[in-house]
């Protein structure tokens, strides 16, 4: 029985982690600079570029995902705890997805050009700034949504890992 997510599956998921939390404290901050802040514009095209990377690597990882096999879940768990993790896994990925789309579609709607780093993106939709708006506030929506779903994840490995002691819960060392 496989144990482990294969080597790439592993890379990709803490590259993907570490990057998320870095953008999530990045969008944080610079949605918290002032309007005339030179430097949130300077950090603008830096955080576009590495949602449209996430974007990309979250797509490498769905298709690594679909075509090898993962290992099964532990046995100790309930059943509750089963679906909890479906679920969770499925709104990481939607999520995943989702942000960064919406992301560029509230600087397409309101008419900023989007690069990766230095590359440009072609815009896809014509501005409209009311579009624009509410493009802008679900992407937000959707970073504080993954910000929690990250949380959850966290105190579910914590728990398997040291709280519940004894039993085949532990989930985190098919990560690591």
């Amino acid at each position: 029985m496989q144990e482990k997510y294969s080597l790439t599956l592993r890379i990709l998921h803490w590259l993907i982690a570490l990057m998320l939390i870095v953008m999530i404290g990045v969008g944080w901050y610079m949605a918290g600079l002032p309007m005339e802040s030179e430097l949130k514009y300077e950090i603008y095209p830096v955080h576009k570029s590495f949602g449209i990377t996430v974007l990309g690597l979250v797509i490498i990882r769905i298709i690594v995902r679909l075509f090898s096999k993962n290992p099964p879940l532990p046995s100790g768990l309930a059943t509750w705890e089963r679906w909890l993790t479906k679920i969770t896994h499925f709104l990481f990925y939607v999520l995943m997805v989702a942000i960064p789309v919406v992301g560029y579609l509230s600087s397409d709607y309101q008419g900023f050009d989007v690069e990766w780093f230095g590359v440009p993106i072609p815009g896809l939709v014509a501005d409209n700034e009311d579009t624009a708006h509410l493009m802008h506030e679900l992407h937000e929506i959707l970073a504080y949504s993954l910000l929690l779903l990250i949380i959850l994840h966290l105190a579910g490995t914590i728990k398997h890992r040291w709280f519940d002691k004894g039993s085949d819960t532990d989930v985190l060392r098919r990560m690591l």
